[in-house]
């Protein structure tokens, strides 16, 4: 990805309606006793598109303000979502860009590894918290829900980021000749 000022400003913009989205309404809205969480599946779609610095940054910056925004540990989100972030845009830097599914995928098993991660930083830290294996079903549920909202989100992030995207166009251009076979 080929971050410009407008770039840039697209990225803020889309998440700032994210996160402002996360927290006005998703994290009320409860199917099945899950609430959808699309934060870190966020992270691993720019991460997806941009590659490791620019999901890194993206992670960092979704991870901060979600921070801000709840009363939870601080930097814990940012520590959570920079290492999806990182981690997706080096499975990118690695291959060619995933489609729609797979990167909905990633993003699904993004979810389960940040509430995960995210629910043991909150125990090790002595936060009011615990471990149960009755939370077993709401982090599959929630794994679920961000398999499903990452489809409708990698699009929309894809067709807004269009104009910075990088990608490998030799491999679609490359036409066979008569001598191959």
């Amino acid at each position: 990805m080929i971050v410009t000022l407008k770039v840039a400003v697209r990225i803020a913009l889309v998440l700032f309606v994210a996160i402002l989205l996360q927290h006005t309404f998703l994290s009320m809205v409860e199917v099945f006793g899950a609430s959808i969480w699309i934060l870190p599946g966020l992270a691993a779609i720019f991460g997806l598109l941009g590659g490791s610095m620019v999901g890194a940054t993206v992670g960092f910056s979704i991870g901060f303000l979600a921070d801000g925004l709840t009363d939870g540990p601080l930097g814990t989100a940012c520590l959570v979502f920079m290492a999806i972030g990182y981690a997706t845009g080096l499975y990118r830097e690695r291959g060619d860009q995933p489609p729609t599914l797979a990167a909905a995928l990633i993003a699904g098993v993004a979810t389960l590894a940040a509430s995960v991660a995210l629910g043991l930083f909150t125990v090790l830290l002595g936060f009011d918290g615990y471990l149960s294996s009755a939370a077993l079903p709401d982090l599959l549920l929630q794994c679920f829900y961000g398999f499903l909202a990452a489809v409708p989100i990698f699009i929309l992030t894809r067709r807004i980021l269009r104009p910075a995207l990088v990608e490998d166009r030799t491999s679609r251009l490359r036409r066979p000749t008569v001598f191959e076979s």
